[in-house]
Parts: C-alpha cells; sequence; structure tokens
C-alpha cells in the first residue's frame, strides 16, 4: 500500500478529530479482520492529485502486543505505514512522549504533531519547538488544534513533504544498554539477517533485546530458539538483582526519565493546573452520587424524547400497513405487513434512542467525564472480573439492550468487551420490566415490591457469578488498573455528531436486515400449515419435555419462543394461549420460575442482531443465545425443585 499515512497516539488526544479533517467525507469504516476494534480508513489528496491513504489507528499507549488494540497498531505500522504521524497531546506532553520513544526505537521517524495547542497555551505550557525537535533527531513537529483547525494545512504539508531519516537512537542506563548490547550479539549469533523473522527485519536489533526483556508475546514467540532464551533470561536475572524490582518496570521507568530529560529545557513557562473537581468526581460516595445524577438525567433525555420519535415512527409504520393492507393482494399482506414491515418498523422504532444514546455517551466521553466514570467503577467491577468502562454498557442496558450493546464500542480490550457482550443482554431492560410487572400484578398483587425485588435480585446474582466464571474461561489479558484523566473540555459538537452518526448508522443498516429475517421467520412458523396447527405450536410442544423440568407446559414454552422476538410478547402470547385464564392454570412458583427464565434467556431479535453487528461473529453469537438459554434454564430448573421441596 502506497504513501500511507498512520495517525498513532495516546486516547484522547483529539486524533480522530484531525482524522477528519485530513480527510473529510473520503472516509469508510469498518473493523479489522477477525477482530471488533473499529478501523476508519480515509483518503487525503495533495495539490497534484496524489492520494495518501489514511488511517486513524487504535489509540494505546505503548507498542507492546499484549492487547488487540496495540498489536493492530504495531503490526499495522511494521507491515503497511510509509508516513507515521504521532499526534500528542501537548498539556501532558511528558506523559505522551512515551510512545514517541518507542517509536524512534521501532527505527520509524515520525511527523511529531502537538494537538490540543490552544489547552496547552490556555495552561500556560511554552515549548522551545527547535529544540525539541533537534534532541529527537530533527523530527518535522508541528502544532495543532483540530477543534479549532489550527495547524491541519502545515500538517497537509508536512505529510507532503515527508523524507524518512534514520532516527537518533534512545540510549537508556548503563546497566540496561549494557544488557541490551549483549542480546544483540546473541541475536546477531543466533539469527543471522537473513534468518530474522520475516515480520521484524526491519527493525532495529536493540528494539528486538528490549522486547524480548519485556517479554513482548509476539517477539517470544518469533525469537523462540531455547539458547537465546536462556541467555536473555540470565541477563534477565543479573539487572533484576542489582536493580531490585522486575525488568518490565524498570524499562517503562526508563522510558519515562528519558522524557522528562528531554523536556527539562524544551519547557519554558507552565503554570501548574489543578483539577479542583476531581476528587469530588471520583469520591467512593459523593462520586457514585453525581454518577446516580447524571444516568438519571440522560436517561430521561434518551428515553423521553426517544419516546417521543418512536410513538412518529410507529405511527408512520401503521399508516403504512394500514395502506399496503388495501393496496397488495390478499395473499401477499401477511408476509409483507406484518412479517417483513412490522420487522423494519421494529427497528426504526429503537432508532431515535439508539441515536440519542450515542449523542449522550459521545458527549460524555468529549468533556472527559467518563474517564473519570470508568476510573470510579473500577474496583466495583473487578469484583466480577471486568473493568470499570463495563458499568456503561450495563446501565444503558436498563433501558434498552440494543444501545447498551452499542454502547461497549467505547471499550478498547477485547476480553473484557467480549465479556460486557456476553453478559449485557442479562441486565433488566424496560421489556424485562414489563414481564416482571405483569406477573407481580396477576400472581403477587398483595406483594409486588418483594416479587420485584426477588427477581431482580436473583438476576444480579446469576449476572455477578456468570461474569466471574467467564473472566476465568475466556482467554485474553484483563485492562491493567491505567486509567487516562484527559483534562475537562468544552464539547466539540462537530465530532460528537459525526461520532454519533458513525456508531449509528451500522445499526440502520446492518442490524435491520437480521431482524427484518427473523420477524418474516417468525411470522411464518405462527401461520403454517394453519393457524391452529401451526409449526409454532409444535415446536411448543417439542420443548415441553424440558420446559417442564421449570414446572413450564408447553404453552410457556411458547411464550417463551415469541419472546425471543420482542421480550413484551411473551405477556402477550401468554394471554392468548392460556385463554386468558392463566392466573387459574399456573401456580405462584409456576409463575415466579416463568419470569425468572423470561428475563434471562434469550434476548430479543434486535438485541442478538446487535451482538452480531458488535462482533462480526457467528460462532460468538450462537454462543451467546446457547449460553443464555442454558443459564436460564439451570436456574429455573433449581428454583423450580427447591421451590417444589419448599411446600410452594
Amino acid at each position: 500500500m502506497e504513501n500511507t499515512v498512520s495517525l498513532v497516539g495516546q486516547p484522547n488526544v483529539g486524533k480522530t478529530t484531525l482524522f477528519n479533517l485530513l480527510t473529510g467525507m473520503r472516509q469508510k469504516i469498518g473493523n479489522w479482520a477477525g477482530v471488533t476494534v473499529e478501523k476508519k480508513e480515509g483518503i487525503l489528496k495533495d495539490g497534484s492529485n496524489k492520494e495518501y491513504v489514511v488511517v486513524d489507528l487504535p489509540g494505546i499507549y505503548s507498542l507492546m502486543s499484549d492487547s488487540i488494540d496495540q498489536k493492530i497498531a504495531r503490526d499495522y505500522i511494521l507491515k503497511y505505514s510509509d508516513i507515521v504521524v504521532n499526534v500528542v497531546d501537548t498539556p501532558n506532553i511528558n506523559r505522551n512522549l512515551y510512545l514517541t520513544l518507542q517509536l524512534l526505537e521501532l527505527g520509524k521517524f515520525p511527523i511529531l504533531c502537538l494537538n490540543l495547542i490552544d489547552e496547552a497555551e490556555k495552561h500556560g505550557l511554552q515549548l522551545d519547538i527547535k529544540k525539541l525537535s533537534e534532541k529527537l533527531g530533527n523530527l518535522p513537529i508541528i502544532t495543532s488544534s483540530g477543534r479549532f483547525g489550527i495547524g491541519v494545512e502545515e500538517l497537509k504539508n508536512a505529510i507532503y513533504s515527508y523524507e524518512y531519516k534514520e532516527p537518533p537512537i534512545i540510549k537508556y542506563s548503563d546497566i540496561l544498554e549494557d544488557g541490551i548490547n549483549k542480546v544483540v550479539e546473541k541475536i546477531n549469533e543466533y539469527y543471522p539477517n537473513n534468518a530474522i523473522p520475516d515480520k521484524f527485519k526491519t527493525v532495529p536489533k536493540r528494539w528486538i533485546a528490549l522486547s524480548l526483556f519485556e517479554r513482548d508475546p509476539d517477539v517470544l514467540e518469533s525469537f523462540n530458539n531455547p539458547k537465546l532464551m536462556d541467555f536473555v533470561q540470565q541477563i534477565t536475572e543479573k539487572i533484576e538483582s542489582e536493580i531490585k524490582h522486575d525488568i518490565e518496570s524498570y524499562i517503562v521507568e526508563q522510558r519515562y526519565k528519558k522524557s522528562d530529560k528531554i523536556l527539562k529545557d524544551v519547557i519554558k513557562e507552565q503554570n501548574q493546573v489543578y483539577d479542583d473537581i476531581d476528587p469530588i468526581v471520583l469520591h467512593p460516595i459523593y462520586g457514585l452520587c453525581i454518577f446516580g445524577i447524571v444516568m438519571y438525567l440522560m436517561y430521561s433525555f434518551v428515553f423521553g424524547v426517544g419516546n417521543i420519535f418512536s410513538g412518529y415512527v410507529a405511527m408512520i409504520f401503521e399508516y403504512v400497513g394500514n395502506y399496503l393492507t388495501y393496496a397488495l393482494p390478499p395473499q401477499y399482506v401477511g408476509v409483507v405487513v406484518d412479517g417483513a414491515l412490522a420487522g423494519v418498523g421494529g427497528v426504526l422504532e429503537f432508532f431515535p434512542m439508539i441515536v440519542l444514546i450515542m449523542l449522550s455517551l459521545s458527549l460524555l466521553e468529549d468533556t472527559g467525564y467518563l474517564s473519570r466514570v470508568a476510573a470510579l467503577m473500577h474496583k466495583y467491577m473487578s469484583k466480577m472480573g471486568l473493568g470499570g468502562k463495563s458499568i456503561i454498557p450495563f446501565i444503558v442496558s436498563f433501558g434498552c439492550t440494543v444501545p447498551g450493546l452499542m454502547a461497549s464500542r467505547f471499550m478498547s480490550n477485547h476480553k473484557e468487551r467480549l465479556i460486557t457482550l456476553l453478559i449485557a443482554p442479562m441486565m433488566p431492560c424496560s421489556a424485562r420490566f414489563i414481564i416482571i410487572g405483569f406477573m407481580a400484578a396477576a400472581f403477587f398483587p398483595e406483594n409486588t415490591v418483594l416479587f420485584t425485588i426477588a427477581i431482580i435480585s436473583i438476576m444480579f446474582g446469576v449476572i455477578w457469578t456468570v461474569s466471574y466464571i467467564l473472566s476465568k474461561l475466556i482467554k485474553g489479558k484483563s485492562e491493567e488498573f491505567i486509567f487516562e484523566l484527559p483534562p475537562y473540555r468544552t464539547p466539540d459538537w462537530n465530532n460528537i455528531l459525526k461520532s454519533t452518526w458513525d456508531k449509528s448508522k451500522s445499526f440502520l443498516k446492518k442490524a435491520g436486515t437480521v431482524i427484518v429475517a427473523g420477524s418474516v421467520a417468525f411470522y411464518w412458523l405462527l401461520n403454517y400449515p394453519t393457524v391452529d396447527n401451526s409449526y409454532a405450536i409444535a415446536i411448543g410442544r417439542t420443548l415441553e419435555p424440558i420446559t417442564l423440568l421449570m414446572g413450564i407446559d408447553w404453552r410457556g414454552a411458547l411464550a417463551l419462543l415469541f419472546g425471543i422476538v420482542a421480550k413484551e410478547l411473551v405477556v402477550s402470547t401468554m394471554d392468548i394461549v392460556y385463554g386468558g385464564n392463566y392466573a387459574n392454570i399456573l401456580t405462584p412458583l409456576n409463575a415466579f420460575v416463568l419470569c425468572i427464565v423470561s428475563v434471562l434467556y434469550v434476548p430479543c431479535v434486535a438485541t442478538i442482531a446487535a451482538f452480531y453487528v458488535e462482533t462480526k461473529s457467528i460462532k460468538w453469537t450462537t454462543f451467546s443465545i446457547l449460553f443464555q438459554t442454558f443459564v436460564a434454564t439451570i436456574v429455573g430448573i433449581i428454583i423450580y425443585n427447591a421451590g417444589t421441596m419448599m411446600g410452594f
């Protein structure tokens, strides 16, 4: 791929804003092959119509391959990048230079883009750009502010006129340099130039040595010569015996010390700025109260305004359905109106809420608050084997699971995002609350509150247990206890609106097709070969041997089956199959079990479709369906048999 420009930087440095300004509307968004991390590509043209492929790489803190986003970024830089633009958060330049040093170690000669220069000036930070460039081997450096369009033309010109130069050698402490040199000698001995693995042929051997000390998974796998590994271990033990702690942490310390040394006479002036609000926002009590208020306001906005628009969407589809009922030949009315059109209508009724929830989350992220929520909730979520960022999809799922799943896009850790996607559909969404309320009123009119609390308590107990088990079974490294706390910023509405649309339109285009197909399939099951002897009833009878273990007969099984289309259908189907006499046919224990199974088992078609859109994996989508069905069945059997033994 010729003329490839990679934007690389830590999270929250403004890469995406610069990407949008560089590429305009010439963009395409998808996923990296085989993974769920978002991929953004766009085209930049110079004055002579020469094209540059601009890639917005995932925000990363390091070039180690121990997380999926960092591995993607490093592999792409190694294999494809002609030009690397290292975007830096200027107000936090000392921390951001860590990644710059790693790029130089990797043999790259990046364009250094000091972004958010407006905030740096506001904080009184002044830099000697010329001296900084000299200390970094005469790197091309430009200053910018994507929010105000400052420096964008200068960045384009730096890309157009880019020339590769040999990067400077970044040297560290004497003890570390001695270890690096000895390992380099052994690499030359065991891996002559023609024997170096293809992936790392172009990188400096110093970088390979450092990566072996850091135990980079990719490098360890590629350089697995037993003699070399034994030698590296000997050198590691020698260094660790002198520094009195692990070598990985020591290398991190050395890079930060190098950054501080580089900046020592580069920073001319800086006013110390304190975020007085953070001690309150991150307080274990006050922070949770503020978080609750923010979530309440967000819910009120999303579902208050969303319901208004959803109502109008429903009216439009009802009008179109009535029109088609009279316009189409009778034999096509059912499948078109009750099947396909109803499915499309269901998708578009979700869409206003999805747009609003993505708008709200983009706003919270852009202002810097979402990072504080992740830090605040980490210690609670870690007990479930998750990180603090999982709390946002879980909370959103209380209203609707579909936007809850989509909210997981803000998570960078692959393992924790996958567990979150598997657990979020078990959260009590608004449709599940309809089932809980119906069962409470019909079977426990005098103890509705206790019934509701019991159901929700069991749900959260199951969710906690399952999440803990999944965290032990699913491979991958959990997110470290490191959080980016960017400065509080006024919202960049152009970026927020673009991000909202990018994250919303995929549901409209992709999930809609899956929902239409599922709706038509269930319509066919309900009506063929005859309404009184349909395939759906036959399936209900087939499921009965299993559901009877939970005290649920074929009619309850059929209600569960149609609840897959939409959870609300559990209630309406029960009313039909039990002839409105369910209160006399079902015992309170039957109702309790049917309720808990209804809220734990397979989510609605919209959620299944959204899960597939987010994972791009039939395997994980199938696993999600089977896994939730299994959990709900086991819980139902346990509760029913325990209740029977207790005489209920």
